[in-house]
């Protein structure tokens, strides 16, 4: 059974695709494919370097990925954030430059993340640190175990 869609839903589905083809235009940005993204979300443009976004990643309202860093003598120093496929960064997540994350990342709604993690993991707090490892991220963005099927 499908559900009926109210016309806010339906406007903010067209606002969010649009975004996600508007990043992929802007020159240091790399947007996977079918990813949601917040048009209230920050991500920082970088040139030469900058974000790499993989596929199906969803980044929620006032989410900040960033790709540039002032803290050496106020100098811009360019680095690379990559965020791998199928992550979901919470709300106002903060993401700092040269930080790598793998697959199926969940980042906590508020976390600020310093440092990179590998895949399968839910991070989360300030900084943040790993609470859990051997999940996975699916369609509906629930948490599930590494290998275990998704009920209906």
């Amino acid at each position: 059974m499908a559900t009926k869609l109210s016309f806010r839903q339906k406007i903010s589905r067209v606002i969010n695709r649009s975004y996600g083809v508007y990043l992929r235009k802007i020159r240091g940005v790399d947007v996977g494919k079918n990813c949601q993204i917040s048009w209230r979300a920050l991500i920082d443009r970088a040139h030469p370097k900058g974000v790499h976004i993989g596929d199906g990643t969803r980044v929620a309202l006032e989410a900040m990925i960033i790709a540039h860093d002032y803290s050496r003598g106020g100098e811009k120093m360019w680095c690379n954030t990559y965020i791998g496929k199928h992550c979901v960064i919470g709300g106002r997540a903060i993401i700092l430059p040269g930080v790598s994350l793998g697959d199926h990342v969940f980042v906590g709604a508020g976390s600020v993340v310093t440092k990179s993690f590998p895949s399968h993991c839910l991070i989360a707090g300030n900084p943040a640190r790993m609470i859990r490892s051997g999940i996975e991220i699916s369609d509906r963005t629930q948490i599930v175990n590494k290998g275990e099927l998704v009920k209906e």
